[in-house]
C-alpha cells in the first residue's frame, strides 16, 4: 500500500506538471485544435442550477482536444463543474469519469429543441476515442495521446479511496456503478412527448433486488481480492522500498567513486606532469592496476549486495506468500464463523435499504412529477402565448388580405358595373330609337288605317243618317200628307154640314197646305 501511496504521489507531480503544460492551451487556443463534427454517446453527472444532482445520457455534436458541445434538458450555470463519461468506445477501454467546466450555455430557439451546452475538459486529452487523432492535438501533449495516458491524466481527479476502510473491497468499482445507475439510452428527443416520456422514464427508479446468498458471495470474492490485493500492494511496497534503498545505495557509491576518480585523475595528472617519460609509464601503469583491483573489489562489493537482496526478496516473497495462505485461511474460516451474523444484519440491512429506497423513490417521483406537471405547465402557457400571437399575427394578416381583396373587389365591381351600365344604357339608347321609330311607324300606319277606317265610317254613317232622313221625312210627309188628307176630309164634311159657316172653314183649310208645303221644304 506504502508502494502504491508512492506511486500516486509520483504519478500526481507528473501530471501536475502535465496539466500546467495543457492548461496553456485553454481559452482561445483550446478553440483552435481541430474540431470533429460527429456523434458521441455521453453521460453527464452533475448538479443544475437548483443544485440538484442529475445524471443524464446524451450525445456530442461536436469535439476537439480540450472541449465538447452537446445538448441537455438541464439548467446549468457558466463556470459549474460536471463529470463526463464516453458511452461507448469500440477501439479501448470504457472511458474514465473526466471533469469539464461549463463555459458557454445557448438557449434553445423554440421550446422543442434543447439548450447548447459548451464544456471544457480540466485536463485536455482524448477521452473520445479517436485511433488516429489530428496533428495539431499530438503537437499539443507531445504526441502521447491514448487511452491510456488519459485513464493515468483523469485518474487523481478521482476521490482518494480511504485505506483503514474495512468495507472498501465490498464497493462496486466505478464501471460497474455507472452501468446499474444509468438505464439504456434513449434515442435522441424530436418532440414534447417523446422529451415528457423520457423523463418520467427517468424519474421512475429502477427496483434492484439482492438477496442474502448474492451479497454473501460477492463479499467473499470481493474479501478474497482484498486480501490477494493487499498482500500484493505490501509485497510491491516492500520490493519499491528495498529496490529504491539499492538505487539509491548504488548512485551514492557511484558518485563517490567518481568523485575519488575525479579527485585521483587530478592528483595524478599533477603528479605525472613533475616526473620523467619512463616513471610516468611506470607510475601511471601501477595506479591503472591499482584502479582495475578496486574497481573489480567494488563490483565484487556490487555484486555480493546483490545476491544478498535478491535472497531478501525471496525470503520476503515467501514471506507473503505464507501470509497470503494464512489470509486466505483467516477470510475464510471468518466468513463461514460470521456467516450467520452477516446473512442477519444483510436481511434488515436489505429491509431498511428497501424502505428507504421506496421512500426516496417515492419523494423523487413526486419531485419529478411536481417538476414535471410544472415544466408541462410552464411549456403550454409558451405554447398558449405563442398560439395566441400566431393567431392575432394570422387574424391581423388575414384581415389586411381579406380588406385588400374586399377593396380590390369593389374597384373591379364598380369599374364591371360602370362598364355594365354604359353598355346598358348604350344598348337600351339603341333599342328606344329603334322602338320609337318602329312605334311611330306603327303610329303613322295605324292612324292612316283609323283615318280610312273613320272615313269610311263616317260615309257609312252619312248613308245612313241620309237614308234615315229620308225615312223619316218621308214617313213624315207620308203622314202630313195623311193628315191633311183626313182634315180637308173633316173639313169638308163640315162644310157640308154647316153651310153657314163655310167661308170660316174654307179658310181653314186654305191655311193648311201651306204649313204643310212649308214643312215639307223644311
Amino acid at each position: 500500500m506504502v508502494g502504491f501511496l508512492l506511486e500516486c504521489s509520483r504519478g500526481g507531480a507528473s501530471l501536475a506538471a502535465a496539466a500546467d503544460t495543457l492548461r496553456s492551451f485553454s481559452g482561445v487556443e483550446a478553440r483552435r485544435s481541430t474540431r470533429i463534427e460527429y456523434p458521441v454517446p455521453l453521460i453527464v453527472s452533475g448538479q443544475n442550477s437548483l443544485g440538484e444532482p442529475f445524471q443524464e445520457r446524451t450525445s456530442a455534436l461536436s469535439f476537439n482536444l480540450h472541449g465538447c458541445r452537446y445538448p441537455s434538458r438541464h439548467d446549468f450555470r457558466v463556470g459549474t463543474w460536471v463529470a463526463l463519461q464516453v458511452a461507448e468506445i469500440a477501439s479501448g477501454p470504457k472511458s474514465p469519469l473526466v471533469r469539464a467546466l461549463v463555459r458557454s450555455i445557448h438557449a434553445p430557439r423554440s421550446p422543442r429543441e434543447l439548450s447548447q451546452v459548451g464544456v471544457e475538459l480540466e485536463i485536455p486529452a482524448n477521452v473520445w476515442g479517436i485511433s488516429s487523432p489530428p496533428e495539431d492535438w499530438l503537437r499539443a501533449i507531445g504526441g502521447t495521446i491514448s487511452m491510456s495516458a488519459a485513464a493515468t491524466a483523469v485518474a487523481p481527479a478521482r476521490e482518494p479511496i480511504p485505506i483503514d476502510s474495512a468495507p472498501a473491497p465490498a464497493q462496486t468499482p466505478p464501471e460497474e456503478e455507472s452501468v446499474q445507475s444509468v438505464p439504456a439510452p434513449p434515442p435522441p428527443p424530436e418532440t414534447p412527448k417523446q422529451d415528457t416520456e423520457n423523463a418520467a422514464a427517468a424519474a421512475k427508479p429502477a427496483r434492484v433486488v439482492i438477496t442474502p446468498d448474492q451479497l454473501v458471495q460477492a463479499l467473499r470474492e470481493k474479501l478474497l481480492q482484498a486480501a490477494e490485493k493487499a498482500v500484493e500492494t505490501a509485497l510491491a511496497s516492500q520490493l519499491d522500498e528495498a529496490v529504491r534503498r539499492t538505487l539509491s545505495t548504488i548512485d551514492d557509491i557511484r558518485r563517490t567513486s567518481m568523485e575519488q576518480v575525479e579527485q585521483f585523475s587530478a592528483w595524478q595528472r599533477e603528479a605525472l606532469a613533475h616526473l620523467p617519460g619512463e616513471q610516468n609509464l611506470k607510475v601511471f601503469d601501477a595506479r591503472l592496476a591499482e584502479a582495475q583491483s578496486r574497481s573489480e573489489e567494488q563490483l565484487a562489493l556490487f555484486r555480493g549486495r546483490a545476491e544478498e537482496m535478491a535472497q531478501r526478496l525471496e525470503k520476503i516473497a515467501s514471506e507473503a506468500r505464507r501470509d497470503l495462505a494464512e489470509t486466505r485461511k483467516l477470510v475464510e474460516r471468518i466468513t463461514r464463523e460470521f456467516e450467520p451474523q452477516i446473512r442477519a444484519r444483510l436481511d434488515e440491512s436489505v429491509a431498511r435499504a428497501a424502505d428507504e429506497f421506496d421512500a426516496a423513490a417515492a419523494r423523487v417521483s413526486d419531485r419529478q412529477l411536481v417538476r414535471l406537471m410544472e415544466d408541462a405547465q410552464m411549456t403550454t402557457r409558451e405554447l398558449s402565448s405563442q398560439l395566441e400571437a400566431r393567431a392575432a399575427e394570422a387574424r391581423s394578416h388575414l384581415l389586411g388580405g381579406a380588406n385588400d381583396t374586399l377593396d380590390e373587389f369593389r374597384r373591379q365591381l364598380n369599374v364591371h358595373a360602370e362598364l355594365a351600365i354604359s353598355e346598358v344604357n348604350q344598348r337600351a339608347t339603341s333599342s328606344l330609337a329603334s322602338l320609337d321609330a318602329e312605334n311611330r311607324t306603327a303610329c303613322e300606319a295605324r292612324r292612316r288605317s283609323l283615318e280610312q277606317d273613320v272615313a269610311r265610317a263616317a260615309e257609312q254613317s252619312t248613308d245612313q243618317f241620309r237614308t234615315a232622313i229620308k225615312a223619316f221625312l218621308y214617313s213624315c210627309l207620308v203622314a202630313a200628307v195623311s193628315a191633311v188628307d183626313e182634315h180637308a176630309k173633316s173639313t169638308l164634311d163640315g162644310l157640308v154640314t154647316a153651310p153657314g159657316k163655310a167661308p170660316e172653314n174654307i179658310n181653314l183649310p186654305a191655311a193648311s197646305p201651306e204649313q204643310g208645303g212649308g214643312e215639307s221644304n223644311g
